[in-house]
């Protein structure tokens, strides 16, 4: 083999080894924006269980005030 050869081979290999890298790095990010997402999702949902469990629980403290109060 030649040098050349050889310079050739090893900066091929470099350019790959950084590629797989750089790949690999944004893998993980869009890894954790889709996390985040979710996350996000997850507690809008939670927020609107709340919510509703919030006018759930006042309905039916009015229905229990009426039923205690035939005058109402």
């Amino acid at each position: 083999m030649s040098t050349g050869v050889v310079i050739v081979v090893v900066a091929v290999a470099v350019v790959l080894v950084v590629l797989i890298v750089a790949l690999s790095i944004r893998g993980r990010q869009t890894r954790k924006e889709q996390q985040r997402r979710a996350d996000r999702r997850d507690l809008r949902e939670a927020e609107q269980r709340v919510g509703r469990a919030e006018r759930d629980a006042d309905i039916a403290r009015e229905e229990a005030d009426r039923k205690a109060d035939p005058d109402r």
